[in-house]
């Protein structure tokens, strides 16, 4: 089961859906059948939630990367570009009234 668990954590496969405390108490219970040491315990745990954070990583930038490509696609103004428009326009009108004022 060790080498299941372990494995199953290399590929990547359900870690992210493991919480701390399953995990914690799968490999509690391969302590307690003496299938792994405590100490080698203690390490598995921190070994599993680092490739599961990893992979919450990886996937999330693959989400951002999907939406951004989506957005682009859809041709939408972003918002950035909007802020730097409207700050132009204001700048445009500003100098406007006071080239009318001068008159």
């Amino acid at each position: 089961m060790f080498e299941l668990l372990r494995k199953a954590v290399s590929l990547g496969l359900g870690a992210i859906d493991l919480s701390q405390k399953k995990i914690e108490e799968l490999v509690g219970d391969l302590v307690k059948r003496g299938e792994i040491k405590k100490s080698e315990g203690a390490k598995l745990i921190d070994e599993i939630l680092k490739k599961a954070e990893k992979s919450r990583l990886e996937i999330e930038k693959s989400i951002q990367k999907g939406v951004r490509t989506a957005l682009q696609k859809l041709d939408l103004v972003q918002k950035k570009d909007l802020d730097a428009t409207v700050r132009n326009l204001e700048k445009k009108i500003e100098h406007l009234r006071k080239m009318v004022g001068k008159e």
